[in-house]
């Protein structure tokens, strides 16, 4: 027989639930709370975590890209160098006659007298087949004398004319170093090869000591130089067979062990340009086997030679404890708001309860109260706000004009920035040059010849009388001035302007041809100002053009009416036409990371606009950028 539910059952079941609810409350109360508790630690460590990368990000830049200057600074301090050597005429000499027992002691000797920084390691000459015919350690056990480097990359691109760059283990000292090499030429042929051996184990040694994680690979993914000794000849990623194969035939890295670094899901060690996290397994070194894996803020730099790249890995386990310690506090931070909370909650409905029978007379009062106070608030902050906007004003007019100049001086540094390497360079090579056509006067005077004695002077004035004109024209256009608009010859301004970009114009190899329809052509501006315009829109044009067939940037001037005209177009690919709409907008730039923040055109608009004049871009119709000037004439 099946079972009836009675009206009695139904009450039963209904009296037990009610007992039942009182206990399931407040359980889901305490689990919601503690959901809420953890899900605020997480995201205070998500948020922690976060910022403590993003802290140490913005801090390691200027580090990488220090530690970037001074490795590039070091690899062409001696770029010159071998050209010079194969200037010497005991040089040619040796190349002449190399079974000549006396010419080759002699350029022994000269070579030897040349290696007086301890970097450099080895000054040598090579013949046409690759043999060593004179080396600075010619008296040492590991003499290159004799030796033949014809295999090696640095010897065959002088070989074509060019300067060479290569950087490997010694295959006959076997230390490694950069070495550098230029051809030596007689009526436009090669005859030899002139080459040194720096060493960059000095470079190392400070990375060690500075406490960072630093890593220098070449364009293959081998690291040259690393802070940690034990990842050196690792490479950032497997080596295709090709580049393996050429390696082994080169003798780059000798039988260095090439095995690729890894993160901890086994892929290669990530490259990028912006900064990133990976989690990355100690495989070796003195971190082994202490931690499973570790989390590291990779930032990179590209630098000089093309794909050789600088790496700097920073530990983030310090940012990781810290943002657990502020994932604790947050959980316990919320668990004692939601206690507050539920402990404010019963004192309110206690409170209400008691004032129950006043509500009503308070409710009338505290609205008419509410009306007054909420009508004085009112007219008080519209006085306040009128009174704000007035003193607002003027400070932003101040500070426009404060911020005006400031942006304007630190484009001017910029500018010195990017042109420092450059202008280094371009007084190093009068430096070396005095150095040799002293040494040349003194033979000549011994030899009685005065009149080729006299000639390398007058060579040496002009060249020192250059170097003044450099270091000058750098001093006056880093200067800090108020502004001051009076007539400046235009031609002079071009001539100034034009000489602070020469160095970086020689190294792109660019054609400057200069254009003026009315030499005598003045304009009303502050001459430090305009020449600051100039400079930077000169290093853009070099920029677009460098490693183009045809490198080549006019600079013309012309009236036009009551205005001066000045055109500085270049052969480059133009301006795309997506870009152009925010040409002249702060921080906005084409450029690759390092190569400028965006702030060149912009602010030559503001000095521009401030001088009374016009400044516009366009693309020319023969192809290339075209910026035009305009200023009142004088």
């Amino acid at each position: 027989m099946a079972a009836m539910i009675t009206p009695s059952d139904v009450t039963l079941h209904a009296a037990r639930g009610r007992a039942a609810a009182p206990w399931l409350r407040p359980a889901l109360r305490v689990g919601v709370a503690v959901a809420l508790c953890v899900l605020a630690g997480a995201l205070a460590w998500q948020a922690s975590f976060a910022w403590r990368v993003g802290e140490l990000a913005a801090a390691d830049r200027p580090r990488l890209d220090f530690y970037g200057l001074v490795l590039s600074q070091k690899l062409e301090e001696f770029r010159y160098l071998p050209a010079l050597v194969g200037m010497d005429l005991r040089i040619a000499a040796v190349l002449d006659e190399p079974d000549a027992p006396a010419r080759v002691d002699a350029a022994n000797r000269y070579l030897a007298s040349l290696q007086r920084d301890p970097t450099v390691s080895a000054v040598y000459v090579l013949d046409r087949h690759g043999r060593t015919l004179a080396s600075s350690n010619w008296a040492d056990e590991t003499s290159y004398v004799g030796h033949n480097y014809a295999f090696r990359p640095y010897f065959q691109e002088a070989m074509e004319g060019k300067a060479g760059r290569f950087y490997g283990i010694g295959v006959t000292t076997l230390t490694p170093g950069y070495f550098l090499s230029s051809p030596i030429l007689r009526d436009g042929e090669v005859i030899g090869v002139a080459a040194i051996k720096v060493l960059l184990g000095a470079i190392e040694r400070d990375w060690q000591r500075s406490g960072d994680t630093l890593l220098l690979a070449d364009d293959t993914g081998v690291l040259l130089i690393a802070s940690p000794a034990h990842w050196r000849y690792r490479t950032l990623r497997p080596l295709p067979e090709t580049v393996a194969r050429r390696l082994r035939n080169t003798r780059q890295y000798a039988d260095a062990d090439l095995t690729p670094l890894t993160d901890a899901t086994g892929a290669p060690l990530p490259v990028f340009d912006q900064p990133r996290v990976v989690r990355f397994t100690p495989d070796d070194g003195p971190e082994a086997g202490k931690r499973q894996y570790a989390r590291y803020l990779v930032q990179s730099l590209p630098i000089d030679p093309p794909g050789w790249r600088l790496l700097m890995l920073t530990d983030l386990e310090p940012a990781r404890d810290s943002a657990l310690s502020n994932a604790v506090a947050a959980g316990f931070a919320t668990a004692f708001l939601l206690s507050l909370g539920v402990y404010a909650h019963l004192r309110r409905r206690r409170r209400q309860e008691r004032l129950a029978s006043q509500r009503a007379l308070q409710r009338a009062n505290d609205a008419l109260e509410q009306r007054i106070a909420e009508r004085t608030a009112d007219l008080l902050e519209a006085n306040q706000e009128l009174q704000d906007k007035v003193a607002a004003l003027k400070e932003a007019e101040r500070i426009l004009t404060e911020t005006r100049d400031a942006a304007i001086q630190g484009g001017k540094l910029a500018a010195l920035g990017q042109m420092a390497a450059g202008i280094t360079h371009e007084i190093n090579q009068p430096l070396a040059a005095l150095t040799t056509l002293a040494d040349n006067a003194v033979r000549f005077l011994d030899k009685g010849r005065e009149p080729d004695a006299r000639a390398n002077l007058d060579h040496i004035s002009q060249l020192a009388e250059r170097m003044g004109r450099i270091v000058a024209q750098l001093k006056t256009f880093s200067r800090r001035e108020r502004v001051q608009v009076h007539p400046v010859p235009v031609a002079d301004a071009v001539d100034n302007a034009a000489l602070l970009v020469e160095s970086r114009r020689r190294a792109a190899e660019v054609a400057i041809e200069v254009r003026h329809e009315e030499p005598g052509l003045a304009v009303m501006a502050d001459p430090t100002r305009l020449e600051q315009v100039l400079v930077n829109l000169a290093l853009n044009a070099c920029d677009a053009v460098e490693g183009r067939a045809e490198r080549r940037l006019l600079i013309a001037s012309r009236r036009d009416g009551k205005e001066a005209v000045i055109v500085l177009a270049d052969s480059g690919p133009g301006i795309d036409p997506e870009v152009m709409p925010h040409l002249f907008e702060a921080f906005f730039t084409t450029k690759p990371a390092g190569k400028g923040l965006g702030l060149g055109l912009a602010l030559s608009r503001l000095i521009i606009d401030s001088l009374g004049g016009r400044l516009a871009a366009a693309n020319d119709p023969a192809g290339g950028a075209r910026f035009e000037i305009r200023l009142p004439c004088a």
